[in-house]
């Protein structure tokens, strides 16, 4: 063999393999990127995030809803600055749904925001009401659903009262 030939297929397996690795990579990039928000069908809310806007990273924070008994917003606005979180701990246990409601004056309720599901240690910052409040007092009902991974079954949920108040 001439050394031209030799040259000229060593060139050419180093410009196959480099070809190759380029396909592999961008497999990688396209395909085996990070899951969309969904589990066997569930669609998480786009809202949930696992950082508190202007928060430095490492910073302590972990606020529960658990103690949420008051919310205070600005009066005929629709979207609402709140905190609401489903604890770390609950990774592998629970997804959480969290819905705001009114009593209607007839028995019933008007839901005033309902969250889709929240990931295990992601937050909630912003809700965008069924409509403004008037300023005044409310007393409303918050629901925190929590939901089973495994199946989405639904287990106990709590309902608290919340001093809510339109200013």
């Amino acid at each position: 063999m001439n050394k031209k030939r030799v040259l000229f297929i060593a060139a050419t397996v180093i410009l196959a393999v480099l070809l190759l690795f380029d396909i592999i990579m961008l497999y990688f990039v396209l395909v085996m990127r990070e899951p969309p928000q969904t589990v066997s069908g569930v669609v998480f809310d786009p809202g949930a995030t696992d950082e508190r806007p202007n928060e430095e990273h490492g910073a302590a924070h972990g606020v529960t809803v658990a103690g949420f008994s008051a919310l205070t917003v600005p009066a005929d606005v629709d979207t609402v600055a709140i905190d609401l979180y489903n604890p770390i701990e609950n990774n592998g246990l629970y997804y959480m749904t969290f819905t705001l409601r009114l009593p209607d004056g007839e028995g019933g309720y008007e839901v005033l925001f309902e969250t889709g599901y929240v990931p295990p240690g992601k937050h909630i910052y912003q809700v965008t009401l069924s409509r403004g409040l008037p300023a005044g007092k409310y007393t409303a009902q918050l629901i925190i659903q929590p939901y089973r991974m495994s199946n989405l079954s639904t287990t106990n949920n709590v309902s608290a009262a919340v001093a809510l108040t339109a200013i």
